[in-house]
């Protein structure tokens, strides 16, 4: 067995979480990460969209363990000429000269929800399993050849921020088993299933709008599933625009007339407020200002989203 040279191309939550695991998680074995392996860098870059940048946090881990650390802005290709592995999680940019040692980790189980944050579609499909793929990277979106897979079974009221956390140990596991595999000269890839293949779109600031006009379970999903990291499900309130970070369903009642987005009572002296959805009802429990700061709900008689 030889020991492999590893760099790690890591951002954003995903990223972070795995360098995390790998580092100072409870399964990281002293004094490396890897087995039979060695870090020879890691690069990372800012993150936007997020309600925090995870590159800090990735420069001081860094720091931690005497970690050789590039920013992408400066990474050149001779920085990884000597590594033998690639790995790329949270990985948003193209790449010169990919070849054979690089090893993408998608947070899927592909070929379920190939391209964007599909962490995120399956929470707010109600998936209750989810996972990391490790595949070789081609000239389609997420269609190369897998290399392992480590998945992961979630609660019904997962939010994204603990699903994260977790599939950052899933991250870590799978890519011990892969540089070991490396080790013993058994690395090996099985093509995709492309006629199962399933396909995440992008997101933007647009797409954090709560429709009310939908039922009261997949409101839930979609504030959970855009809940910190991210910025929070938003609506309008009194004319401004306002973030809602938690809610739960309550009981539904009769209206013969349906009017999603209305408020129906207020509760907890106007910390949270019963709204009307396309079907059920929501109770929302926490709220935020356009400034961050805590809502409280002052007025009942308002439509949500106006």
């Amino acid at each position: 067995m030889t020991e492999r040279r590893v760099s790690l191309f890591v951002a954003g939550t995903k990223g972070a979480n795995l360098l995390r695991a790998l580092f100072d998680g409870p399964d990281a074995p002293a004094p490396g990460f890897f087995p039979l392996a060695q870090v020879h860098l890691v690069a990372s870059y800012s993150s936007s969209g997020l309600s925090h940048d995870p590159r800090a946090e990735i420069m001081e881990i860094c720091r931690r363990h005497g970690l050789l650390y590039r920013d992408r802005h400066e990474l050149k290709t001779t920085d990884y000429a000597a590594s033998d592995l690639v790995l790329l999680a949270g990985w948003q940019y193209l790449l010169p000269d990919i070849d054979d040692r690089f090893i993408v980790f998608h947070d899927s189980l592909l070929p379920h929800l190939r391209g964007f944050n599909p962490t995120v579609t399956a929470l707010i499909l109600g998936d209750r399993r989810v996972g990391v793929t490790a595949f070789r990277p081609d000239e389609g979106v997420d269609t190369g050849p897998v290399y392992g897979q480590e998945a992961l079974a979630i609660g019904e009221t997962a939010r994204i921020g603990e699903v994260y956390e977790a599939l950052g140990g899933a991250y870590a596991r799978l890519a011990r088993r892969l540089v070991e595999r490396a080790a013993m000269g058994s690395l090996a890839a099985t093509p995709q299933d492309h006629s199962a293949a399933t396909y995440s779109l992008w997101r933007n600031e647009d797409d954090y709008t709560i429709d009310w006009t939908r039922a009261a379970s997949a409101i839930r999903r979609f504030v959970d599933a855009v809940s910190w990291p991210y910025l929070g499900a938003k609506t309008r309130y009194r004319g401004a625009e306002i973030r809602i970070d938690r809610v739960m369903e309550i009981p539904d009642l009769r209206f013969p007339l349906r009017q999603p987005g209305k408020i129906w009572t207020l509760s907890g002296n106007g910390e949270g407020a019963d709204v009307v959805c396309g079907e059920g009802m929501l109770r929302i429990l926490a709220a935020r200002t356009p400034d961050a700061q805590p809502l409280r709900f002052t007025s009942l008689r308002q439509r949500l989203g106006e």
